[in-house]
């Protein structure tokens, strides 16, 4: 783990038809500081530490105030088509989980996704991105023809690319999945 914070820019975008629900937290017993402007981020912050002396209850108030308050986890609403953007400083890793939120669907897996701390420090545009997978009958037969689709599996997968267009690549990269209903 790093002892410096790392603090980057991230543009999060969701380029699907599905409604995405975001979980980003920290590696291990790491905290991480969000600021951002937007309503569908919803903070879990970590609990208040006692603060040995005014100087340590200072720095910890001018870092709230400035680079936003210490969290355990955030979560994120991101509907179709919207990109949100947040500065995120952190010492450790960090982990996006993915869910699809589809009230007409079923068979959900989430997807995750580990950002590690060498990664960090600069602006990163996360991309979420829609693949259709292998229909299915009524009855939960795989469908031969597209008249007897009944639902389809969506597979809704993650790329991280820094400002300037190149892709990262992330190994800790597992895609969302569910089976929606058509």
């Amino acid at each position: 783990m790093s002892v410096l914070s790392n603090s980057t820019h991230f543009n999060i975008s969701n380029n699907t038809t599905k409604f995405l629900e975001l979980t980003v937290s920290a590696d291990q017993s790491s905290s991480f500081r969000i600021h951002h402007n937007s309503q569908n981020v919803m903070e879990s912050p970590r609990k208040q530490t006692e603060h040995a002396s005014y100087a340590s209850w200072l720095v910890d108030n001018v870092a709230n105030w400035t680079r936003g308050s210490s969290m355990q986890m955030v979560k994120i609403n991101l509907p179709v088509k919207e990109t949100l953007q947040c500065e995120i400083s952190c010492t450790g890793a960090l982990e996006f989980s993915t869910r699809i939120k589809d009230k007409k669907s079923k068979d959900h897996n989430d997807g995750s996704m580990v950002i590690p701390p060498e990664n960090q420090g600069c602006e990163l545009h996360v991309i979420y991105s829609e693949t259709k997978g292998l229909g299915y009958t009524s009855k939960g037969d795989v469908a031969i023809g597209l008249g007897d689709l009944s639902s389809q599996t969506v597979i809704v997968g993650s790329n991280v690319k820094t400002m300037d267009g190149h892709t990262i690549e992330v190994h800790d990269n597992i895609p969302a999945m569910c089976k929606s209903v058509i």
